[in-house]
């Protein structure tokens, strides 16, 4: 069975957002570990990265309350 040019360019439209969202999932981790330990400015600079990216910010950065 062929593959056509349409189902080959959806195939790697799917893979580019697959790979497009693990970038944001990292971004998001980072944006978590930078605020834990205290770096909020790093943590504000790469959170407005990831909105230049078009992710919804609100459902992807929670502030977390302090914890001891």
């Amino acid at each position: 069975m062929a593959i056509t040019t349409e189902q080959s360019r959806a195939h790697q439209s799917a893979a580019d957002a697959a790979a497009t969202q693990r970038g944001s999932n990292e971004l998001v981790k980072l944006i978590r570990k930078l605020r834990w330990i205290g770096m909020d400015d790093e943590a504000e600079r790469l959170q407005a990265e990831l909105t230049r990216r078009h992710a919804a910010a609100d459902s992807v950065v929670a502030m977390s309350g302090e914890t001891d």
